[in-house]
């Protein structure tokens, strides 16, 4: 089987954008919106500052690991492609989320031990932190940013995507992070206990 080209089914997904009279965006039938990763970032930042890092992190990774496990089998099924096929899977994937600006996934899993890691080129999460606008609107870097890792709820959908690529369940915990002045973000996956 060849392995789908990202580009032309994300043309295809596309075609299932919807606009309504009352603003509202759907993609794939799911309601979505345009948000910046340093918008996002903020908001993160407001949570941690109010609810706490743990509490935090622990909420956006079950959400993001419930998203992933859902979004992983419809992604699949609207694109045709054999679950079977863990290879096609993982491109699809990688170039899926790359063009949708999350990040470009690198998977790097060993079906046979379910273990591994994925490691995640300019994870929008990690990227948003620093960076901010400018009041011309503007992205910037934030220079000698010493952050914690930022990227729980990847860390949580990645879980998802490789528990339902494993059909096990799977968790994943950052080890590297963009926002610790690492190249790229990095998740150990190993298997739920």
């Amino acid at each position: 089987m060849a392995t789908p080209d990202a580009g032309s089914n994300l043309y295809k997904l596309s075609g299932t954008l919807q606009f309504d009279h009352d603003a509202a965006l759907k993609f794939i039938g799911v309601r979505a919106f345009v948000m910046s990763a340093s918008t996002i970032a903020d908001v993160m930042d407001d949570f941690y500052l109010v609810l706490g890092e743990k509490f935090v992190d622990a909420r956006l990774y079950l959400g993001g690991k419930r998203a992933g496990k859902r979004t992983a089998a419809a992604l699949a099924n609207a694109n045709k492609i054999d679950v079977a096929d863990k290879p096609a899977l993982e491109k699809f994937y990688a170039d899926f989320y790359a063009a949708l600006g999350w990040a470009k996934l690198d998977f790097q899993l060993d079906y046979a031990q379910h273990a591994g890691a994925v490691i995640a080129h300019n994870s929008f999460l990690a990227q948003g932190a620093l960076a901010k606008f400018t009041a011309r609107g503007a992205a910037t870097r934030i220079e000698d940013a010493k952050l914690m890792p930022r990227c729980a709820m990847l860390a949580g959908y990645i879980a998802g995507l490789v528990s339902f690529l494993f059909d096990v369940e799977m968790d994943a915990r950052e080890s590297a992070c963009i926002a610790q002045n690492h190249s790229a973000c990095r998740f150990e996956i190993s298997r739920r206990l």
